[in-house]
């Protein structure tokens, strides 16, 4: 077979850095739009909108699913935070008084 090799890392991994399965869960179907489009709002048009789609956990760490009109991206936490917005955080829905 192959030789092995050592890896090292540069700096202290934080595993705050990573989705658990429950948060990567809790937001499913949640609108985001990339922070590079909220000059858009507050409507942007549907090809700008994301939606989560799904979550993956692979070589453990998991990953988001968005959905988009052209594409679907898999995210981990620090380009889904870093990049992305929640819709829902820019415009809550106000309930009926």
């Amino acid at each position: 077979m192959g030789e092995e090799y050592e890896i090292s890392t540069i700096g202290h991994w934080d595993d705050d850095l990573t989705f658990e399965l429950d948060e990567a869960f809790n937001l499913m179907y949640q609108e985001v739009i990339a922070v590079t489009d909220l000059h858009l709002l507050p409507s942007p048009p549907i090809d700008r909108i994301g939606i989560v789609v799904g979550v993956t956990h692979i070589n453990d760490e998991v990953e988001l699913l968005v959905r988009f009109s052209d594409c679907i991206e898999n995210l981990i936490k620090t380009q889904f935070c870093g990049d992305f917005v929640l819709m829902s955080k820019l415009n809550p829905i106000k309930s009926p008084a």
